[in-house]
């Protein structure tokens, strides 16, 4: 049995001192895969209808929904929506692309270049971070084209859709470990997928003391926070506080489990 390093650019040897020259030469590397797997994505038809249809069936569901319920349902539609393209865009495709690169040994082959292990993981991860912040931009504005006020607090809303999307993306790097085949990819996403939107869904009518533990769920609290960036009648520091804690937590548990259990080589 083949037994893979974690995660981590020091596991392929320990005692080699990098060269101060490969030091230097790694951001540059990094960047030229990441323009490398950038280009992959936009050769692929799936993904710029993924890119354009996402957003637009989003704004079509909230046109067609309820609009009249004010500031407050427009917050909790965008949390709403942030979180299904963070779920669809950025944990899926991260998990089908590093599941994908596993599958066709071309991680295995990135890694015996001189990229620092978690750079290749990295540059790995641009395009759908990329596409999902693209994404919440275009859903964003466009929910503003449709009526929606605009957010109270922008900064928390941006706070919340950076750290949302690297939690996602920390979380398909997780998710991939455990997953075979990009084919299989579709249904080792179910859980969080699900668990995610699911709990988001129904944030807004639980009762407060129930909605504390909802918002535990991974991705629930950005949906939380988004929404108290948007609208709210009072600034809640302590709610605001409680968001972050949970964010920050599932983005260093979906870390510190890729760092165990992210392989190089394809799943047998």
């Amino acid at each position: 049995m083949t037994v893979t390093p974690p995660l981590t650019s020091t596991a392929d040897n320990p005692g080699r001192r990098t060269p101060r020259g490969e030091r230097k030469s790694a951001p540059r590397l990094i960047f030229a895969l990441a323009a490398a797997e950038i280009g992959v994505f936009l050769r692929q038809p799936v993904i710029i209808a993924l890119t354009l249809l996402l957003p637009a069936g989003l704004l079509a569901i909230t046109a067609l929904g309820p609009t009249s319920g004010g500031a407050e349902l427009w917050a909790e539609t965008a949390g709403r929506n942030m979180v299904a393209t963070q779920c669809i865009t950025v944990y899926f495709v991260a998990l089908n692309t590093l599941t994908a690169r596993r599958h066709t040994l071309a991680l295995k082959r990135l890694r015996s270049t001189s990229l620092p292990s978690a750079g290749i993981v990295a540059g790995l991860l641009v395009p759908p971070l990329l596409v999902g912040g693209f994404q919440i931009v275009v859903i964003f504005a466009g929910m503003m084209l449709l009526g929606a006020p605009a957010p109270q607090r922008p900064l928390l809303v941006a706070i919340s859709a950076v750290l949302g999307m690297s939690v996602a993306a920390l979380a398909g790097v997780m998710t991939s470990g455990f997953t075979a085949t990009p084919e299989k990819a579709q249904w080792t996403m179910m859980p969080l997928f699900v668990a995610a939107l699911g709990a988001t869904a129904v944030l807004p009518v639980v009762d407060a003391g129930l909605a504390v533990a909802v918002r535990a769920v991974p991705l629930v609290a950005n949906a939380h926070l988004a929404a108290a960036g948007w609208y709210s009648a009072t600034e809640d520091v302590g709610a605001v506080a409680l968001d972050l804690i949970y964010i920050v937590a599932w983005g260093g548990f979906f870390a510190l489990i890729s760092w165990k259990t992210f392989r190089w080589e394809r799943r047998h």
